[in-house]
């Protein structure tokens, strides 16, 4: 799996769902002042990752001016459906308000250093030493 994946548009819209895509596109036909909407949900999205990672302590340059990190790529989807659902007046169902939530916590560990967004991560796996158990009460 690439590090980078290119969040344009067109990707958007052929990860869009079905049913939101046949909304989305009656939508336009009855608001025409709204036919770039979605261009400019994708270039605020595109921004706002690559921003996240650009201040992140660890930063890698892109590759391409429209790539954001292939780990964070499924959030921008989600925030771009959301955004745009929202504004069509789309009724969501409370699980689709938590993708939203955790796009927004995954830019905010970027931002931070907590998630190193590209590249390996280290000390990844979990440890399943036991542990030794402290005793409460003196034995004996």
């Amino acid at each position: 799996m690439s590090a980078w994946t290119d969040f344009t548009v067109d990707s958007v819209l052929n990860a869009m769902p079905t049913d939101m895509w046949n909304l989305y596109r009656s939508w336009v036909e009855a608001n025409a002042g709204k036919v770039n909407r979605l261009s400019e949900l994708v270039a605020e999205t595109l921004a706002a990752f690559r921003e996240a990672v650009a201040v992140s302590p660890e930063f890698e340059e892109p590759p391409t001016l429209t790539a954001i990190p292939t780990t964070g790529y499924r959030h921008a989807l989600n925030l771009v459906t959301f955004n745009l659902g929202m504004e069509m007046g789309v009724q969501f169902a409370p699980e689709v308000y938590s993708l939203n939530i955790q796009a927004n916590i995954w830019l905010r560990m970027v931002q931070i250093g907590k998630m190193k967004p590209v590249g390996p991560v280290e000390g990844g796996n979990p440890s399943y030493e036991r542990r030794h158990r402290r005793r409460l009460y003196p034995v004996g």
